[in-house]
């Protein structure tokens, strides 16, 4: 039973502190959790608890013990019986002992004294067992909603099955902090504050409770060494530390594991005590600790504006505008070293995976990609695109005198920053009509890679994809467009077969996440390693498995081919739409086709649809076109989801949040490789490999549809339908 009610409580709270507005869907495991809370708390022999809807009193949940009836099967069944009769009565209002406690908002407590006999003489008649005691107490906030009534201790209590005054304590406080929640998912427009929140979290987790700082010792120093980008990011407030590795923190989901587990991760420290804090306290003590924070930032927000506004005045001001190269070399000499460093460090706490800094005719546009989207941050003077370009160039060792051409580097930002902010930023400048452009891709090496199953492949496509990275020797290819999911599959693949028998060997250009037990290599150009290079070198290192970051040239295929058909088993990446067409781009670089056929395990394909917000996400029907689309792809045909236009706190209005994997997979076969040597179309190809099983990348994602992980607009606009189904 403790275990229930435990794994009921994870849910639910996770469910409380994500959900800006629950809905009457989750009402039941509501319910369900304060009707687990209240048998376990009180050793109760039978619990009932009513709602009110309407005129009428509900039988909204009822529990007997198994100690009613113990090894008798007969009475079992009709326990279970009567309980289901119950669930489908209704009573008027102000009917019986329950109808008065709700009228009255009063607790009742009867006794098995000599004046209430005849009660539980009556009591006992109707129950089937018999009564001993009896607690009823309202469910109330500003209004009466229900009550819970407990029938008897059990045996083992050693109360001889009687409540005390203090059982009636603890179920009024139950029936307390379960009310608010209860009547938050019943009212839409009922309001639950933080504060509230976090009272119910520590009752039902069983945690301290903190509402005010000066109910805890805060370490100044500690709180400055985490930093306010991981604090803000993972929701964890360190305020203590108990050891030189362990720390006492404020958490307002303490069941958030996964990020105890980001938190300890990126700041190596060890979570030993957690206590439960409403989110205003830990963002007040945030803005309180960091003053760059101004007054109404979100939260997960770091403050550029200040920073933008002393650059802006200074370039829009007569004779103002030009900064000295002296000015470059340490944050606190300039405000564009200190804007530089806040740029990226709001993009990394935003969850951003790229950051354009773009000059315009009249002005510099700062853009993140969140989600897959662009979505512009920040406008500048123009003035100061050479200025921050230099400044980036500096971090990224680049010519600064260059500007006519692209160039390519590397920013590890730690030594930036005195923020705990372990990334790495690949870096890419060109030359636009109206200057430099710079984009930056966010490689954040405290992130760890993700289990296959979380990537969003089917479970068709999983159990084929697993059997083939477990092949002994042959070529594994992931296709789609920059940003499409492809490494994070790689690697993730490469996580769930590393063992220490097996050796296995990167060639990376760059190194995106540091893999234990791997071999990992850094491609550099402007020395000469490069992909073929570093491929022949680790022909000749007894390799298992080689990882080559992307096959770009033909001296590259030709290897990785070769590699293929002598024992190796090779995982790369190409550009490519689809997965039949990989074929034919190696072909187009030089690899013969009964090579291809005979070295080829399986192609991905993959793309990354935004997931619609669940929390706002809306239901709808489709029709017309949808429809159409919908059973022509996956011959189905139901209820949907679509993204709600004003979105919600959750998703930042835009009604997505997060992202799911869609996925191609055509693994080789006999039909298959005949194709491949006769040079037939890749639309013929893709009709064979969909004979064999393959589900298109069309298909995947509306797949992705009905599961209500994403929507019928954002699947089209990534992929369109197949003419060929």
């Amino acid at each position: 039973m403790a275990a229930i009610a435990h794994a009921l409580r994870r849910s639910l709270l996770i469910k409380v502190i994500s959900k800006p507005a629950p809905s009457r869907e989750d009402l039941q495991s509501v319910v369900e959790l304060s009707a687990s809370k209240v048998v376990e708390a009180l050793q109760a022999q039978s619990m009932t608890m009513y709602l009110v809807e309407g005129n009428d009193i509900i039988f909204r949940h009822v529990y007997y013990s198994p100690t009613l009836w113990g090894d008798n099967k007969a009475k079992e069944t009709q326990f279970k019986e009567t309980a289901a009769k119950l669930l489908a009565l209704k009573l008027p209002l102000g009917k019986g002992i329950v109808g008065r406690v709700i009228s009255s908002g009063a607790p009742v407590f009867f006794r098995n004294t000599e004046t209430q006999v005849p009660f539980m003489t009556s009591m006992t008649q109707t129950t089937g067992f018999e009564v001993r005691s009896m607690l009823t107490v309202p469910l109330k906030t500003n209004i009466v909603i229900g009550a819970i009534q407990v029938l008897n201790k059990e045996p083992s209590s050693g109360t001889g099955g009687s409540f005390t005054d203090n059982d009636l304590t603890l179920l009024q406080e139950v029936a307390e902090y379960s009310s608010t929640l209860l009547q938050r998912m019943m009212d839409p427009k009922f309001q639950l504050s933080s504060e509230d929140t976090a009272k119910f979290v520590a009752k039902l987790t069983d945690l301290p409770l903190v509402t005010k700082p000066e109910e805890i010792e805060i370490d100044e120093k500690l709180v400055e060494v985490v930093g306010d980008a991981l604090i803000r990011r993972e929701g964890v407030f360190p305020h203590k530390r108990i050891s030189p590795n362990t720390v006492a923190v404020l958490m307002a989901n303490p069941l958030d594991y996964a990020k105890r587990e980001a938190f300890q991760q990126a700041s190596e420290l060890v979570i030993e005590e957690v206590r439960v804090a409403p989110a205003t306290l830990i963002e007040a003590l945030v803005k309180k600790f960091f003053k760059e924070s101004k007054p109404g930032a979100q939260e997960g927000d770091v403050d550029i504006s200040s920073v933008a506004e002393v650059i802006s005045t200074a370039y829009n001001s007569d004779g103002g505008g030009e900064i000295s190269a002296s000015d470059l070399e340490s944050e606190d000499s300039a405000p564009i070293i200190q804007l530089t460093n806040r740029i990226i460090e709001d993009a990394y706490v935003s969850g951003a995976s790229d950051i354009h800094i773009e000059p315009m005719e009249k002005d510099l546009l700062i853009r993140y990609r969140i989600d897959g989207l662009c979505q512009e941050k920040l406008r500048l003077p123009k003035q100061v695109t050479n200025a921050m370009v230099t400044r980036l160039k500096i971090m990224c060792n680049l010519d600064i005198a260059e500007r006519r051409l692209p160039q390519d580097g590397r920013i590890v930002f730690k030594k930036y920053t005195k923020k705990n902010i372990d990334i790495d930023l690949r870096v890419a400048t060109g030359p636009m009509k109206d200057g430099e452009k710079v984009v930056m891709r966010i490689l954040d090496k405290s992130k760890s890679t993700l289990p296959l199953p979380a990537l969003g492949f089917s479970d068709e496509n999983l159990a084929r994809y697993r059997e083939c990275i477990r092949q002994p020797y042959g070529m594994i290819l992931h296709c789609g467009p920059t940003g499409s999911g492809k490494s994070m599959t790689l690697y993730s693949a490469l996580g769930e077969v590393n063992t220490p028998d097996v050796n296995i060997q990167t060639a990376e250009d760059p190194i995106e996440y540091t893999l234990a037990g791997i071999n990992q290599m850094q491609m550099s150009r402007a020395i000469g390693l490069t992909f073929a290079r570093a491929l022949r070198c680790y022909l000749r290192m007894d390799p298992d498995i080689i990882l080559v970051g992307e096959i770009r040239d033909e001296e590259t295929a030709g290897i990785a081919v070769e590699a293929a058909l002598t024992g190796h088993l090779l995982v790369s990446t190409l550009h490519t739409n689809d997965a039949p067409s990989t074929v034919a781009r190696i072909g187009e670089m030089g690899v013969e086709p009964f090579n291809i056929s005979a070295s080829l395990v399986c192609v991905c394909a993959q793309r990354l649809l935004r997931r619609v917000c669940k929390n706002c996400k809306q239901p709808f029907e489709p029709e017309g076109r949808e429809k159409d689309l919908i059973e022509k792809a996956i011959g189905w045909s139901g209820q949907i989801f679509k993204a709600n236009p004003q979105g919600c706190p959750s998703c930042g209005g835009t009604g997505y949040k997060g992202r799911v994997g869609i996925h191609e997979l055509m693994v080789n076969s006999e039909e298959l490789t005949e194709g491949i040597n006769k040079e037939v179309e890749v639309a013929h190809l893709k009709r064979i490999a969909m004979k064999n099983g393959m589900k298109t990348l069309h298909q995947d994602s509306i797949l992705k549809v009905k599961m209500g992980l994403t929507t019928i607009e954002e699947a089209l606009s990534n992929v369109p339908p197949d003419l060929i189904l």
